[in-house]
């Protein structure tokens, strides 16, 4: 296996409540040689310019760099509670059925709905890093790969790990996130074993934590808190007001956007519905990590959310399936070696 390291700058700035990064996904700017590739491992690292001026086609298109000259990191392995999250959109199937009073009630709806310890992780994780004492960290941002096309998402994020010195200490702000309960593990079939035990080893200290996310892991779902709102940049930050229990944020995203389609009309079914109509799917961890995701059996996210709302796995125990996507180079043509 192959390993891509960048090398970059984080700014704390972007972290809520003074940006709007949460405690999962970051921006790093980098310089002009910072990718470097590495064939395998004790191979030399050599500077590779494929990134440049290239485009992610998933969900959208967008450049795998950015007119600032950052990548979009999406912390690979974790889920932090979400601090804003907006209903997807309906299809134009369904948004045609719908009256005027309909879609007023849909506009009226569809905000940006936060988790409780989504503020708290973000705001950790950023005294964690510096503080106020800090708005740049030099950072490496690495992942295992082979080819070019296994770094982004469908959503155009470079998922991997993200690692800086903090007195005189490699620390991987992943683990970190796990090992203090800021965040839960959560599983791609694109991560090796190791990486996965790596993860589970990080939450079982994190579940040790009191009033974290491991420890207040809700087991029914239940109904969405209209009232917990993101509260936007420059907020005030009350931690008192941000403990309680927390869905896996995958499952709260999907009751999300359910509670608004539903309240409008455009979702008539149950939530246990909704999750078998538009099916994740997953692996259990303990077949995925002894029989490969070639011998696995494949199942749906749905299976283990029952027509009673009671959820019978935990984060660490599913291995979801990823959307693809395609980098293409310049000439729009797909790049396929590094």
């Amino acid at each position: 296996m192959g390993l891509l390291k960048v090398t970059g700058k984080l700014d704390l700035t972007q972290f809520w409540p003074d940006g709007e990064s949460d405690a999962d996904t970051a921006k790093v700017a980098v310089g002009p040689n910072a990718f470097k590739f590495q064939e395998g491992p004790g191979g030399p690292f050599k500077v590779t310019h494929v990134f440049d001026k290239a485009k992610v086609k998933g969900q959208g298109s967008r450049p795998a760099i950015d007119k600032k000259n950052r990548i979009t990191i999406r912390f690979q392995g974790i889920d932090a509670p979400e601090l804003h999250y907006q209903a997807g959109p309906l299809s134009k199937k369904q948004k045609d059925q719908l009256t005027a009073a309909q879609l007023q009630k849909l506009k009226h709806l569809n905000k940006r709905y936060r988790q409780l310890f989504g503020e708290t992780a973000t705001v950790k994780l950023h005294e964690f890093l510096g503080g106020p004492r800090k708005t740049i960290v030099p950072c490496t941002v690495t992942t295992a790969v082979n080819l070019p096309n296994e770094v982004f998402d469908t959503y155009g994020r470079f998922v991997g790990d993200i690692l800086v010195t903090i007195a005189g200490r490699e620390i991987d702000i992943n683990l970190w996130l796990v090992e203090q309960g800021w965040a839960f593990p959560t599983f791609y079939a694109s991560m090796s074993n190791e990486e996965i035990e790596t993860l589970l080893a990080a939450a079982a200290k994190g579940r040790k934590k009191k009033n974290r996310t491991e420890s207040r892991l809700q087991k029914v779902v239940g109904q969405l808190d209209k009232t917990l709102l993101y509260l936007g940049k420059g907020a005030a930050f009350n931690p008192a007001s941000d403990k309680g229990p927390v869905l896996m944020p995958k499952i709260f995203r999907r009751l999300c956007t359910y509670t608004v389609h539903h309240a409008v009309g455009a979702e008539p079914g149950s939530f246990h519905a909704f999750l078998k109509k538009s099916p994740d799917g997953c692996f259990l961890t303990n077949e995925f990590l002894s029989q490969g995701t070639n011998a696995a059996p494949v199942h749906f996210l749905s299976e283990f959310v029952g027509t009673d709302n009671k959820i019978t796995k935990e984060p660490q125990e599913l291995v979801f399936r990823e959307k693809a996507s395609t980098l293409l180079g310049p000439n729009g043509q797909p790049i396929t070696k590094f």
